[in-house]
């Protein structure tokens, strides 16, 4: 029977480590991996909101309302909600799903995998909702992205169930890291809402995420 040798450095000696009880390593990693994406995809919808509100926002700032006219004030809410509207109605009813609340469904009853359709549609309504000046902030977004994200990169390197949903806590603390600047309220937020469990292997790789977020 051929030994296994000491250090495995292989994808496939990874999958396996990751599958056992002592992981907190190669989770760790995962962890930075996932601040890494999440932080870009937070810039990159951070500089989609500016470029947006170059067209026609004061300043090119995408909160600043006030400096709006009336008229145009009261009709860019009534202009993104058709905007959304029209696109919904091209989904089907599955491809609706967005936000923290789907990030909980596809946790608890989908081991962690997101639709590449839902991802999508979170990205031009929470675009839109912004810029539109609807009653919807970056959470929903951060959220959503960086928990879809980050589970995508363990679905792409095929590893364990387990390490999926430690890499959704991760992609949901760094979404709300990088979008509003507080760590540690991602950290809270994707243990007590998203996991809603301390485990040691699953609190380092959240913290290291959503610092590096």
């Amino acid at each position: 029977m051929p030994r296994r040798p000491l250090f495995d450095f292989t994808l496939d000696g990874f999958r396996r480590r990751l599958a056992s009880v002592d992981a907190l390593p190669q989770l760790c990693v995962l962890g930075v991996f996932s601040g890494l994406i999440t932080g870009g995809l937070m810039v990159g919808f951070r500089l989609l909101l500016e470029v947006g509100a170059m067209a026609f926002m004061p300043d090119a700032d995408p909160e600043a309302f006030e400096g709006l006219s009336p008229v145009l004030r009261a009709s860019l809410p009534l202009l993104a909600v058709i905007l959304i509207g029209l696109w919904l109605w091209r989904q089907p009813p599955a491809g609706r799903h967005i936000g923290v609340a789907h990030v909980i469904e596809r946790l608890t009853y989908h081991q962690g995998r997101f639709p590449m359709r839902n991802w999508f549609t979170q990205w031009w309504v929470g675009l839109i909702s912004v810029l539109g000046g609807l009653s919807a902030g970056r959470e929903g977004p951060a959220i959503h992205l960086g928990a879809a994200a980050s589970s995508g990169l363990g679905q792409r390197l095929r590893l364990p169930h387990n390490s999926l949903r430690v890499l959704v806590a991760c992609g949901t603390a760094a979404g709300i890291s990088a979008s509003f600047n507080t760590p540690i309220a991602g950290v809270i937020f994707a243990m007590e809402v998203v996991m809603m469990e301390y485990t040691i292997t699953g609190f380092m790789p959240v913290i290291l995420a959503s610092t590096i977020g």
